[in-house]
């Protein structure tokens, strides 16, 4: 989704469900991006129930993710994967959304993919600042209109 896409849904969403926020922590600075901008929007939406799960990187997002379904409506799984000198950026990206996707049907609840994947720095900062792309409330959104 790209700012000129994106639509923000009106309709308003069902603030009882309880939603944890997984995060990596590798590339933390853009991550914590991404969390502020999604834990603001929800809160902004009403939500009171928001939990924070931090976990070493981006692989470990489909396990703590799993484990926060067990007594969370949604998740909200964050994480940012710059494209460097081997394939591990492959392994990486295609090996968590597939996990976060299969999770997400095995529980049928949903599981939002916050993972950013970029070839440069430069490209996962203006996806995690609130002031350029913000990801991050965008994806916080779609979880908001999913629980509905």
């Amino acid at each position: 989704m790209s700012a000129d896409t994106f639509k923000y849904s009106a309709e308003p969403v069902d603030v009882s469900k309880k939603i944890t926020i997984v995060a990596a922590k590798w590339n933390g600075v853009l991550v914590d991006l991404l969390v502020q901008s999604a834990q603001d929007h929800l809160s902004l939406l009403g939500y009171t129930k928001i939990s924070i799960v931090y976990v070493p990187g981006s692989w470990e997002l489909v396990h703590a993710s799993q484990q926060a379904l067990l007594d969370s409506d949604g998740v909200i799984s964050f994480g940012v994967v710059i494209r460097g000198e081997t394939s591990h950026y492959e392994l990486i990206t295609e090996s968590v959304a597939q996990g976060l996707m299969q999770i997400s049907i095995d529980a049928k609840k949903p599981v939002a993919l916050g993972l950013i994947a970029t070839e440069d720095f430069d490209q996962a900062q203006r996806r995690c600042d609130p002031k350029e792309l913000n990801k991050g409330k965008e994806i916080a959104q779609s979880l908001a209109e999913m629980l509905r």
